[in-house]
Parts: structure tokens; sequence; C-alpha cells
């Protein structure tokens, strides 16, 4: 999500594409652009933490989930998931859809912190929000009931966005829109419905313009990302922007829990 008073252009409409903040209007979705940022004040985190980040489009080249070392909460047990130094890893996810996001998690909060650090990266980035397929992309991902409002709040991010700057796309070549996902918190696991605070970078705004207003501006900030078990696996339910901290050079910020990434073929 990307708004623009939250992070230069945190939380868009609240906030959806991206993380940035400069007084950018934009929202990102997920992002920290585009979706409203929510009063709940996040707690430390229970439960494994993801390993890794997706990056969504087909050609993504790593994947999120939970550290080897934590976590299961309740529900079946995970699949047979790929090891690292030897242990195996909770929240792995089975398979990448026909969109490049991984998805088929575990039934454990380690599962659905992986959903939540891989569905926040891939409505992070620019090339899963243009076009006429996002309500698709939520399709994959989100409960049904929930797809709408999702699409909705892309969609107007990207309008403010575009308005913002003056650009004709958030895809445009001299616009830069890059978000990183960097760690989490979670906030509840409660009957099947786990709430994860997602931490990101980003960098928003247009190369060599001479408005420093405009000019790509490095931001952090929070994504609550709001994941139930449906149809045996982590859906998306809800976004939202929330605050834009702690700064990066916080003690708090040493709080966040670390992804660990899991690299796969690009081809």
């Amino acid at each position: 999500m990307v708004n623009q008073d939250g992070w230069a252009t945190r939380r868009l409409a609240g906030l959806l594409a991206a993380t940035g903040v400069v007084t950018m209007i934009a929202g990102v979705l997920l992002g920290r652009y585009a979706f409203p940022a929510p009063d709940a004040t996040a707690t430390q985190p229970r439960g494994a933490e993801p390993v890794g980040r997706m990056q969504p489009s087909a050609e993504a080249s790593s994947t999120v989930v939970a550290r080897p070392s934590e976590g299961s909460g309740t529900g079946t047990s995970p699949p047979q998931a790929p090891t690292q130094t030897g242990r195996q890893l909770p929240g792995m996810p089975t398979r990448i859809n026909e969109f490049g996001i991984p998805v088929g998690y575990p039934h454990t909060e380690a599962g659905a912190i992986s959903a939540c650090g891989n569905y926040v990266s891939a409505i992070q980035d620019p090339s899963m929000r243009s076009g006429g397929g996002i309500h698709l992309i939520f399709k994959s991902i989100a409960l049904e009931s929930s797809i709408e409002p999702l699409s909705k709040k892309i969609i107007n991010s990207n309008a403010e966005i575009e308005k913002k700057f003056s650009i004709s796309s958030i895809n445009d070549p001299k616009f830069g829109f890059s978000l990183r996902v960097v760690g989490y918190k979670t906030i509840f696991n409660k009957n099947d419905e786990v709430a994860v605070s997602i931490w990101s970078t980003s960098s928003i705004g247009v190369y060599g313009d001479n408005n420093s207003g405009l000019s790509p501006q490095e931001k952090w900030g929070t994504d609550i990302c709001k994941v139930s078990w449906s149809s045996e696996d982590w859906k998306l339910s809800e976004a939202t922007d929330g605050p834009s901290t702690p700064p990066i050079t916080s003690r708090e910020a040493e709080a966040i829990q670390r992804f660990t990434y899991i690299g796969r073929p690009t081809t």
C-alpha cells in the first residue's frame, strides 16, 4: 500500500502500493501506501518467522517462510518442506500460483506469517498493480468477500500516485517504485485468524525531477496484514496501513523479527 503521509507516500488512500512518505498521497496496497492506518498497536511476535520475501512476478526470485527454530501453532501439521542447515522450515509454501505468488501454506501460525510476508511483497510489486488484472490476482490469494474492496484500494491508490507525480502509470520508466519487506511482528492469532504487522522500507518518486518533493525518498513503515484459514490455505482478508514506525535507527527496530530468504529459480 502506499500513502502519502505515512511515509511520504505511505498511505495512499490510506495506503497501498509502497511505503514511501514525503507527502505523497499514493497508496500501495499492503505496502504502506494505500490502506488507512488501523488503531491497533502491534505486540511482540509469537510463533515462527517467515523465511523470505517473495517477489511476485512469474520470475520471482525468493520466497518467504518461517524460521527453522520457531513456531508451529495450532492446526494441521505442515507438509514436507525444504530444509535449511538440515532443519525443516516451518511455514513453507508448497507451490507458486499462476501469478508467481507462493501459496499453499501449512495451517500454523508460521504458515500465516509466511503468507502475509509473501502477499504484502506481491502487492508492493508495481508489475502486479498495473493493468486490469488486479481482481484476478486477489482472487488467487484473498477471501472472496475481500477481493472487491482490496482491488478498489489498489486501483484508487494507483490513481492518486499517478496524479501526485504527474505520471501515466506507476510503471513509468522515470518513476521509481521500490518496496522491500524487512520483518514482522505477530499481532494476534485466534480462531483461524492471524494478524501480522509487516515492516517495509521504500523509495518512491520521480528520477531526475528538479522538485525535491517529487524526487525518490527513502521511507519505512508497517502494513497490517490479516489472513484467515479457508479452502485449505491462508487467505488474505484485510490489508491496512500501519504506523510509519519504527525508525530504522531506533531500538524498537531491533525487536522486529527478520524473515529468512529462500531463493528459487528465476526461470
